[in-house]
């Protein structure tokens, strides 16, 4: 897949087969939190090309000055991926859902494990199986209700 990071005024186009991966080593050597604004399909040809249609804004790289065309371009992109991912709101990619939720509630692995009758070994186990996409629907339903989120599933037409 083809990405595009946001580093401050930046923009990283690259080709990855595993974003989480790509993502924890980018942001590893960076003193700022990366924000995915895109993730589309594509192979590496296709990040060359993408690296042809922005050379004119070229920093260093991969890295492109952020700016009202690439902005432009990322608005008119499919964002399928980036909901699958779990990416359809900010900061949310570095944790599974049940994780965000839990963090966003101030909430440790053993009160979400209280409220859900687990031990806290468990929670984390569960948020470990989401990242991984081994996780049931109704065990993030009912983690997501019992910290009171309204879980919402959808399907997108293929195009």
């Amino acid at each position: 897949m083809i990405y595009f990071v946001k580093h401050t005024d930046y923009v990283k186009i690259g080709y990855t087969t595993d974003i989480f991966r790509r993502l924890n080593e980018l942001q590893t050597n960076c003193p700022v939190k990366l924000k995915v604004l895109a993730l589309i399909e594509g192979s590496l040809n296709d990040e060359s090309i993408h690296h042809q249609k922005f050379k004119h804004i070229s920093s260093n790289g991969e890295w492109f000055f952020h700016n009202a065309e690439i902005d432009e371009y990322i608005s008119s992109l499919n964002k399928d991926l980036m909901w699958e991912y779990g990416f359809e709101s900010e900061d949310n990619y570095k944790f599974s859902k049940i994780k965000k939720c839990r963090l966003d509630k101030n909430m440790s692995l053993e009160e979400l494990g209280n409220l859900l009758g687990i031990s806290k070994q468990a929670v984390l186990d569960m948020e470990k199986r989401e990242m991984q996409g081994r996780i049931s629907i109704a065990s993030i339903l009912k983690s997501l209700e019992v910290m009171g989120y309204e879980f919402q599933y959808r399907a997108v037409p293929k195009k």
